[in-house]
């Protein structure tokens, strides 16, 4: 076992940590990164079969790094449902007392609509899953954060590259980001001296993800081609689940990381470096 391992181990061995959206893609690696540096994780996800099938497959339990085990526990919510948080957090508290770790990680696509084609119940959609989920989510793991007695944690939100340009995504969509940069500022400043971090990854292109579902029922033509024109021109090299997982371990338990708070993170292989 090499040092940086060992430190992750002991880092988060015991220490619990919530993954929304934690079933499947991205979420998913991230919980099978912390499971195995014996982290007690809870996954929280809308669709139950995957719930089941993360459950079936990682295990109600496995031998973490160095013999740490890690537990596993999923649970099927609806994040937009500030009751269901709140019973999510009542129930973890209950369990294993004080968050550690919160990973806002779950999210949803726009269809690529500008602001003068874009639905305002798909803008309502977005916009409560992808930045007043994460600001609940925030309120209540800072709160839990701070009752310990020495107040400390660690909120990862997953961003987007997105977050700081306009030609991603749509209006929905680049707008929830943006304002998911500004929790990450605000939250980072204010409990920062109290012990509490909160950084954001610039996620770009990824795969093992479930972001063609996105599109089922079509995208706005427009939209799409701008951002084919921009792929075309400077195309991006996909990070894989696996190394964005390990990011968000050393965020959390990783040797000299703990002085990183308030930051925004690329995480696209240089890719917005080139395009802007």
């Amino acid at each position: 076992m090499s040092s940086s391992e060992t430190h992750f181990a002991a880092g988060l061995a015991g220490k619990t940590c919530l993954v929304t959206g934690g079933a499947g893609g991205l979420g998913k690696a991230v919980t099978a990164a912390f499971l195995d540096a014996g982290a007690n994780v809870i996954i929280c996800d809308s669709n139950a079969k995957r719930v089941e099938s993360t459950l079936a497959e990682l295990g109600t339990s496995r031998g973490g790094r160095g013999g740490n085990g890690g537990s596993l526990t999923g649970v099927t919510a609806d994040i937009t449902d500030r009751a269901q948080v709140q019973n999510l957090f009542d129930d973890m508290a209950g369990r294993f007392g004080t968050l550690d770790v919160l990973v806002n990680n779950a999210a949803v696509m726009d269809r690529f609509d500008p602001v003068g084609d874009v639905e305002l119940d798909l803008w309502d959609k977005v916009v409560a899953v992808n930045l007043t989920a994460p600001l609940q989510l925030s309120k209540l793991a800072v709160r839990s954060m701070l009752s310990k007695p020495e107040p400390a944690g660690c909120i990862i939100n997953i961003a987007s590259g997105a977050a700081t340009a306009g030609w991603l995504a749509g209006t929905a969509y680049t707008a929830s980001k943006h304002g998911l940069v500004g929790l990450t500022k605000s939250t980072a400043a204010f409990y920062g001296p109290k012990g509490i971090r909160c950084n954001a990854l610039m996620i770009g292109v990824i795969g093992g993800t479930h972001l063609s579902e996105a599109f089922r029922d079509g995208c706005h033509k427009e939209g799409r081609q701008k951002l084919g024109e921009i792929f075309s021109g400077v195309r991006p090299q996909p990070c894989k689940v696996d190394d964005v997982a390990g990011i968000c371990l050393s965020l959390a338990s990783g040797p000299g990381w703990g002085t990183v708070n308030g930051a925004l993170i690329a995480v696209d292989n240089g890719w917005t470096s080139v395009v802007g």
